[in-house]
C-alpha cells in the first residue's frame, strides 16, 4: 500500500449506494461507537435458511472499519470471528462496535452482532492499520 491513497468511492460492497450488487447496509455512529441493524434475505444464505458465516463476517468487519475517522483511514490487518448461534433468513439483527485499544499505527477493534431477541450471534476482534489522509 505504500504510496496508494486510500479513497471512498461509494462503491463498498457493504455500505455504498452506487454499487448495484452491494448489500446498502447503514451504519450510524454514536458516542464513539458504530451501530446497525438489519434483515437479509435468503440471497445472502449458506445452508438453506441459514445466513452464510462469510457473510456474518463481512458486516462484523465493515462495522469496525466504519469507526475510522475523516483523518484516519483503517485496513483490516487481521480478523478473529467467533460465532455462537445461527442466523436465519429474515431476522432481524443488530450490530456494535468499538475501539478496544489504540496505537499510533494501528487500533484494536471488537464487534458483536446480536438478534433483536438479545442472542449473540458472532463476535469479531480485528487489528486495523492506520493510514492517516495525507492533507493536500
Amino acid at each position: 500500500m505504500k504510496g496508494k491513497e486510500l479513497r471512498r468511492d461509494n462503491y463498498c460492497f457493504v455500505c455504498g449506494e452506487e454499487n448495484p450488487k452491494g448489500m446498502h447496509l447503514k451504519f450510524r455512529r454514536e458516542n464513539g461507537r458504530v451501530y446497525g441493524r438489519f434483515t437479509l434475505s435468503k440471497y445472502y444464505q449458506g445452508y438453506d435458511g441459514v445466513i452464510h458465516g462469510g457473510i456474518i463476517s463481512l458486516i462484523l468487519d465493515e462495522s469496525m472499519a466504519y469507526l475510522q475517522s475523516f483523518e484516519e483511514r483503517f485496513l483490516t490487518g487481521k480478523i478473529t470471528v467467533r460465532f455462537h448461534s445461527p442466523l436465519y433468513v429474515g431476522e432481524e439483527v443488530k450490530v456494535e462496535a468499538w475501539i478496544e485499544e489504540e496505537r499510533k499505527r494501528f487500533k484494536v477493534t471488537r464487534a458483536v452482532m446480536r438478534k433483536a431477541s438479545g442472542e449473540k450471534v458472532a463476535e469479531a476482534e480485528a487489528l486495523m492499520f492506520v493510514f492517516k489522509e495525507r492533507k493536500e
